[in-house]
């Protein structure tokens, strides 16, 4: 991981200042393992940030770990055609669902995609069993319906790079501000 980390810092320079600051950033929250639960995961970061900065609109300023004013808190590594939440998950997800109990933090955010081998039905119905899943153990940890939001999408895309790198196993976790 330090080695596409390195390589990144040298690109990332090469922006200028803004720009680097901004990479730097996001790649220095993306690799903190406090961030991932899971399976392994087996994405390259180095070539996604270099396909995000080649698209003829992005800039590195656009490179967050947000979705609006929600912040990215976990990234869940599933294993390939599973949808059972891995157990270094739930301390994570407990935490998440008290702080939003609490009036920590507003509703949480999970997004779900995948991409497989298969067909894009099959795709959109592993997706929704992983936040069937995540759904339920919310519920059965007590967390309010209107204190979550889940949302389903067809298409992979990751939370640093947008369109152009796809995490294909991965559910996004984010937190709200608290009202």
């Amino acid at each position: 991981m330090k080695g596409w980390f390195a390589s990144l810092g040298v690109a990332a320079c090469l922006l200028g200042p803004n720009a680097a600051q901004a990479v730097e950033n996001a790649l220095q929250k993306l690799s903190d393992p406090g961030l991932h639960c899971g399976s392994e995961p087996s994405f390259d970061l180095f070539n996604g940030v270099m396909n995000a900065l080649s698209e003829p609109q992005s800039t590195a300023a656009e490179l967050t770990l947000r979705r609006e004013d929600r912040t990215l808190e976990l990234l869940i590594h599933f294993k390939k055609g599973e949808s059972e939440i891995p157990p270094d998950c739930l301390p994570k997800l407990h935490a998440l669902n008290d702080a939003t109990k609490t009036g920590k933090s507003g509703p949480i955010l999970i997004r779900s995609s995948t991409r497989a081998e298969g067909s894009t039905e099959l795709d959109l119905a592993l997706a929704s069993q992983r936040l069937d899943a995540l759904q339920n153990y919310l519920r059965d940890n007590r967390l309010a319906r209107r204190a979550f939001v889940l949302e389903l999408h067809p298409e992979t895309s990751s939370p640093l790079f947008g369109e152009a790198i796809a995490l294909p196993n991965v559910v996004e976790v984010y937190s709200s501000p608290a009202n």
